[in-house]
C-alpha cells in the first residue's frame, strides 16, 4: 500500500516539474511574440515619423513594462525600388534569460515619406 502511495507522489512530482517546465517556455515564447507585435505596431502606425525616430522607439523596447528581459540586437532598413514610401524592417530580438534570438521584418509603406 505504502508502495503505491510512494509511486503515484514520484510520479505527481515528477508532472508538476515536466508542467513548470513548459510553462517557463510558454512563457519566453510569448514574451518574444508580444515584443514582435509592438515592434510591428511602431515601425506600421508612427505617420510622418522619420526612420531615425522609429529606430529609436525600437531600441527602447526594453523600456516598456513587461519587456525588461528582451533587447534588441539589431535595427536595420533599406528601401524597397529606390522609394523612400516603401522601407523593410529587419529587427532582432534576444530573450535574455535563454539568449533565444527571433529575427523578423517588417514592412512599412509611407505616403508622406520624402
Amino acid at each position: 500500500m505504502l508502495a503505491i502511495i510512494g509511486l503515484l507522489i514520484t510520479s505527481g512530482v515528477a508532472l508538476i516539474i515536466q508542467y513548470r517546465g513548459m510553462s517557463a517556455r510558454l512563457e519566453v515564447v510569448t514574451n518574444l511574440y508580444s515584443a514582435k507585435l509592438m515592434v510591428e505596431s511602431i515601425v506600421r502606425s508612427a505617420n510622418r515619423v522619420s526612420e531615425a525616430n522609429i529606430r529609436s522607439q525600437i531600441n527602447k523596447l526594453s523600456e516598456y513594462p513587461g519587456f525588461e528581459e528582451v533587447e534588441v540586437v539589431n535595427v536595420e532598413s533599406e528601401e524597397i525600388g529606390g522609394s523612400a514610401e516603401k522601407r523593410v524592417f529587419k529587427v532582432i530580438l534576444r530573450d535574455k534569460r535563454l539568449s533565444r534570438e527571433e529575427v523578423f521584418y517588417v514592412y512599412r509603406f509611407d505616403p508622406f515619406a520624402e
